[in-house]
């Protein structure tokens, strides 16, 4: 539905959970920070690639001086030339230059750096950008004071945790910087800050669950009334000793159900290598019934609610934070299941370097030099000692 000057006087200067942005037409919405302020904004396509114009803010500028703004920037759009650059030109013939904010930086790093990186960490870099940077600031990115970026990673800590604050000013940092090389901005004052002042690094960290915790935890989420395909996230991070981001991004087409072999392409590995992991029967199960019931739906095994992505992050730390809450036990994080794995299984027989293969590290020395073998079949007898060590059944 349009838009109307009632709808958006309703959201005038009201505050609200979250950023909304609502569509008008013609490729014409308005974002809505947390705080009430309304933007125009023209959502169009250059190069493949999604980009947003802002136009101004209400009521400063009207809905119908937005709608008339919309045929010269869809004229410039449909002649095959970036809207941003197209008016930023304008704007210095008229000997009135416009300061880069944030934004800017943002779409310029995302473009011409982050592309090169490997495709799991570009969607890592993509997802925390934009939900963190849109209208984060009104003024030009040379413009922002200490004071004023302090205040903002506070917020991101207080909504988030402290090592996101910490992640974003480490990445705000490399973002700004390489577009001072690029000489889009001549400076800022995020370098005179130190990130370590900012949140909490991650740490390495010992937590090893003994497997009692780990049938506890389990059971817990069989209790949850969470989606199920965030439940069951976890439970394959459990039963396989994969990394989160492998199982978050894992297709039905990595799948040989025939051979019950999981490859995990090199561009979604965090080694960069190909990774080979033989699925115990209850991991096995537990695809397939993901798949049969999502699969329809999504390439994704394990899909948002979307069904488009895979499922994200935020979702999964969300729901095993609800779970660290409700348990009396030490608290926990899904990576410490690698931990437990390798260290359960050792302690169990199991030889050293197959517990890394199934972790999908690099042998070290000389074996990774001459010694290519993936261990397929000590791994598939691994997995089904640290099944049954486990022998938790799932109800789906």
């Amino acid at each position: 539905m349009p838009l109307s000057d009632t709808k958006l006087r309703s959201l005038l200067n009201r505050p609200c959970e979250k950023l909304v942005t609502i569509t008008d037409r013609d490729s014409l919405s308005v974002r809505v920070t947390p705080k009430g302020k309304i933007v125009f904004q023209y959502r169009y396509r250059f190069e493949g690639k999604g980009r947003r114009y802002d136009l101004g803010s209400y009521p400063n500028l009207s809905l119908s001086d937005a709608r008339a703004c919309v045929p010269e920037l869809k004229g410039i759009t449909e002649s095959g030339m970036d809207v941003k650059s197209v008016k930023a030109s304008q704007k210095v013939g008229k000997k009135t230059v416009l300061k880069p904010k944030l934004e800017d930086c943002m779409d310029l790093f995302l473009d011409k750096y982050v592309t090169s990186l490997r495709e799991s960490t570009q969607r890592f870099y993509r997802y925390t950008l934009n939900k963190y940077i849109p209208n984060a600031f009104e003024q030009p990115v040379e413009d922002i004071t200490r004071k004023e970026w302090y205040a903002y990673f506070d917020g991101v800590e207080e909504s988030s945790t402290p090592h996101m604050a910490n992640s974003l000013i480490k990445k705000l940092k490399t973002c700004l910087n390489f577009c001072k090389e690029r000489d889009l901005i001549s400076d800022h004052s995020l370098n005179e800050i130190r990130t370590k002042s900012v949140g909490s690094a991650s740490n390495t960290g010992d937590r090893t669950p003994s497997v009692v915790e780990i049938k506890a935890i389990l059971e817990e989420f069989g209790r949850s009334k969470s989606y199920p395909t965030t439940v069951n996230v976890v439970r394959m991070i459990v039963l396989t000793g994969a990394r989160c981001g492998e199982v978050r991004c894992m297709q039905s087409k990595d799948i040989n159900f025939d051979t019950g072999i999981w490859t995990v392409p090199k561009e979604k590995s965090k080694t960069n290598t190909r990774i080979l992991r033989p699925l115990g029967l209850k991991a096995l199960e537990l695809v397939k019934w993901q798949v049969k019931t999502f699969g329809g739906f999504s390439d994704y095994v394990f899909p948002s609610a979307s069904y488009k992505n895979e499922i994200g992050p935020a979702t999964i730390n969300k729901m095993c934070r609800t779970i660290v809450k409700r348990m009396d036990i030490e608290r926990w994080s899904v990576h410490d299941f690698r931990r437990s794995l390798s260290t359960l299984l050792t302690e169990d027989g199991v030889p050293l370097h197959i517990t890394e293969k199934m972790l999908g590290h690099k042998l070290g020395g000389i074996l990774s030099v001459y010694n290519k073998s993936e261990y397929i079949e000590d791994q598939r007898k691994a997995y089904k000692v640290w099944e049954e060590m486990i022998n938790v059944d799932f109800v789906y």
